[in-house]
C-alpha cells in the first residue's frame, strides 16, 4: 500500500519512528492503537458523565471531588466501570 503524505509529514514521521526504534509501519500502528485507544476511553467517559448527570437530575447527591476521582480512576484503569470492579 501506498499513502502519499507531504514531505515535511514523512520527514516528522519518520524521525519519530527512528527515535522510538521502531520501523515507519510499526510507529504508525502504534499511533493508530493509541488514537482507538483514546476514542474508547473517551466514550467510557462521556457515558460516565451522562450516568452522574442523570443521577443529579433524579434527586440523587454525590460529592464532586469522590466523583471526579472515581472518574479519573476509572480513566487510569481501562476495562473498569463503576461497581463493575
Amino acid at each position: 500500500m501506498t499513502i502519499d503524505i507531504d514531505p515535511d509529514t514523512a520527514g516528522r514521521l519518520k524521525a519519530n519512528a527512528q527515535a522510538v526504534g521502531v520501523s515507519i509501519a510499526v510507529y504508525v500502528e502504534q499511533l493508530i492503537s493509541e488514537a482507538e485507544s483514546r476514542r474508547v476511553q473517551m466514550a467510557v467517559f462521556r457515558q460516565a458523565i451522562d450516568e452522574r448527570l442523570a443521577s443529579l437530575n433524579a434527586g440523587e447527591s454525590m460529592n464532586g471531588e469522590d466523583v471526579m476521582a472515581q472518574l479519573i480512576g476509572e480513566i487510569d484503569e481501562p476495562g473498569t466501570r463503576s461497581g463493575k470492579r
